[in-house]
């Protein structure tokens, strides 16, 4: 099973998750776009994400709770939104998160929420392969976790969600440098967290700024690509 290093995703958001982040503002304003198309008032509503950012006034009881304390909240909800808070829950157990939230929501209502589909940083991913293969004869997981989409509508529909809608939007960025990448990721909040022991070697270092390097010289950017399923279902 993996294992991710919790107390370190902490240490780093703090550190550097910048609110306005391009990905944070991006899922933010999805989720928004889904709410302007609904015809039914919410009323109260539960968002288990921190990093959501959507006008709250519409609703006239919103609480805000980080996803670990959702066992601990009293009543139920007319919806419950995300942006990508449930990114690790939703990997490492999505019937488990699912059924929490079933238990907070109110019937004929709203679960809308963002995730960070497989589709994602194919082309990092493939480079890292490489590099990892050259130096250390493996690979290490360096990205993610990411989610099946289709997975995702599965599980939804096993525990009786209903109505389940799906929108894909894709951000291409494209970056002129290696550490102005490293950089945005920590913004983000997307670095990687497995918790996996990690070999230093020298030559790691000096391969990867080299291939980046090569890549910026001949194309001019490295590419960065990030799919954003929404999901928007009803209980």
């Amino acid at each position: 099973m993996n294992e991710f290093n919790l107390k370190k995703r902490s240490a780093r958001r703090k550190a550097y998750f910048d609110k306005n982040n391009l990905l944070a503002k991006n899922g933010s304003d999805l989720i928004s776009h889904k709410l302007n198309f609904m015809s039914k008032k919410i009323e109260n509503c539960l968002i288990p994400d921190e990093d959501l950012y959507i006008d709250v006034s519409n609703f006239n009881n919103a609480k805000i709770i980080n996803i670990n304390e959702i066992n601990e909240v009293e009543g139920k909800f007319d919806a419950v939104l995300s942006n990508f808070s449930l990114q690790i829950p939703l990997f490492l157990n999505s019937n488990d998160l699912f059924n929490k939230i079933l238990s907070k929501l109110n019937n004929n209502s709203l679960f809308c929420f963002n995730t960070i589909t497989s589709n994602s940083m194919r082309t990092l991913q493939n480079i890292f392969f490489e590099i990892d293969e050259k130096i250390f004869d493996g690979v290490y997981k360096r990205f993610g976790p990411f989610l099946e989409t289709s997975k995702l509508i599965e599980d939804l529909n096993n525990k009786k969600f209903q109505d389940v809608v799906v929108g894909i939007d894709t951000l291409e960025i494209n970056y002129r440098s290696l550490s102005k990448l490293r950089s945005d990721f920590r913004k983000f909040g997307i670095s990687n967290y497995y918790n996996e022991k990690y070999k230093f070697k020298k030559d790691f270092l000096i391969l990867t700024n080299k291939i980046f390097s090569k890549l910026v010289e001949n194309h001019k950017y490295i590419p960065l690509e990030l799919e954003i399923a929404t999901f928007t279902t009803w209980k």
